[in-house]
């Protein structure tokens, strides 16, 4: 048992390790030797290789959610970018998939088993953090859709893919409300996420 956790926990760490390895090259071979010829496009790449970093720190701490998260929003990206630099980064999109993967079969952390064993939540509490999580679910796409999707958009077009003209460009309001939206996304994901936790960290003990 002890060893297949090992196994488990060493494969998730290379396999993220990778996924960050795999990303960069990407955004090298794509990027260089000019790499602001096109802001947007460079924009888009650089933000994969953050995508790809935040999974591989999550899966060498063993933290599932964000894992899961970065692995679901880099694989999608590639296959939004399927006729660019998206075959590019689908290697690195793999290896977090199989690094989220390996994160969830390893469990909780021992330190939060612990926590949660001798300190559970009430029904009461369980049942208003679920309410929370769904409700900022809810109200960070609609204001991502309200900010991204409705109205003039984020940005206006360019002639020239510039950096410069992308910034004056830009609609900063529906930027910000987009980010915000996808806080408030994710927030609400991360608590729906802790709930299933310390389910299963309960529904384990209960278990033996």
């Amino acid at each position: 048992m002890v060893s297949t956790a090992n196994s488990t926990g060493t494969g998730r760490r290379l396999l993220g390790s990778l996924a960050v390895l795999f990303a960069v090259v990407a955004a090298a071979v794509v990027l260089l030797p000019n790499p602001l010829a096109d802001a947007f496009f460079a924009a888009w790449v650089v933000g994969s290789v953050l995508i790809a970093l935040v999974g591989g720190i999550a899966a060498w701490t063993n933290r599932t959610p964000l894992a899961w998260v970065a692995a679901v929003l880099l694989t999608g990206l590639s296959i939004t970018a399927m006729l660019s630099f998206g075959p590019y980064v689908a290697p690195a999109a793999v290896c977090l998939l199989g690094a989220a993967l390996l994160s969830h079969r390893t469990g909780p952390r021992g330190n939060a088993r612990k926590t949660i064993a001798a300190n559970p939540p009430s029904v009461r509490e369980t049942v208003l953090k679920t309410g929370a999580g769904l409700g900022s679910i809810v109200l960070g796409a609609v204001l991502v859709y309200v900010s991204a999707v409705t109205g003039s958009g984020l940005f206006d077009a360019c002639a020239n893919e510039t950096l410069a003209c992308a910034l004056e460009n830009t609609h900063w309001f529906a930027v910000g409300g987009s980010v915000l939206g996808l806080l408030a996304v994710g927030v609400g994901g991360w608590l729906l996420w802790k709930q299933i936790y310390v389910a299963r960290v309960l529904t384990s003990k209960q278990l033996g």
